[in-house]
């Protein structure tokens, strides 16, 4: 019983003596830039060519499609994307902005794709404007296809025969932009 008293006092006086000790913390930081973009492997601009509208009938189109877009964004809280058309949907005389009917073609845009990015055919009358949540889908990239359909412009056919056109003869030109924002 004396041989146990005398070992708890001996650890219990052990145990009561300060430890010397020393520590050593090493504080980690890193940065990662903020990437947020949409992108296309011809470039950043991507040529769409309708051709020759005159004898395509006022009442069809000519659909171009215009490649893939793919939307990438490491912003957690996501981006925002507006899609732009410099003449409001319309090809227009020599890229001249006009309300007048002779001197400008409707056009229509079409976008494919999963996460929220697609669009049915509908005219640029006003920018397209949404928010994408920030997700896996987006660091990893979301692609999705983009055409274009512009409306002919063949007109009734008149006195012996001659053809004729609604607009006026010329380049007809617009310019449409996808602009991502993050969040």
């Amino acid at each position: 019983m004396k041989k146990i008293a005398f070992l708890a006092a001996g650890i219990a006086a052990v145990a009561a003596v300060p430890a010397s000790a020393q520590s050593l913390t090493y504080n980690l930081n890193a940065q990662v830039a903020p990437s947020c973009g949409v992108y296309n492997a011809a470039g950043s601009t991507i040529p769409v060519e309708f051709g020759e509208l005159a004898n395509v009938p006022t009442s069809s189109t000519v659909d171009v499609a215009a490649g893939e877009a793919t939307y990438r964004c490491n912003s957690v809280n996501g981006f925002s994307r507006t899609i732009t058309s410099l003449n409001n949907g319309f090809l227009t005389l020599d890229g001249n902005t006009t309300t007048d009917n002779a001197r400008r073609i409707r056009f229509n845009m079409a976008h494919t794709g999963n996460a929220g990015l697609a669009f049915s055919a509908q005219q640029l009358t006003s920018p397209i404007a949404a928010s994408f949540a920030g997700s896996t889908a987006f660091l990893a990239g979301e692609t999705g296809n983009v055409s274009f359909q512009a409306f002919g412009v063949q007109g009734a056919t008149g006195g012996n025969g001659s053809p004729g056109t609604t607009v006026y003869a010329g380049n007809y030109r617009d310019t449409v932009t996808i602009t991502v924002t993050a969040n």
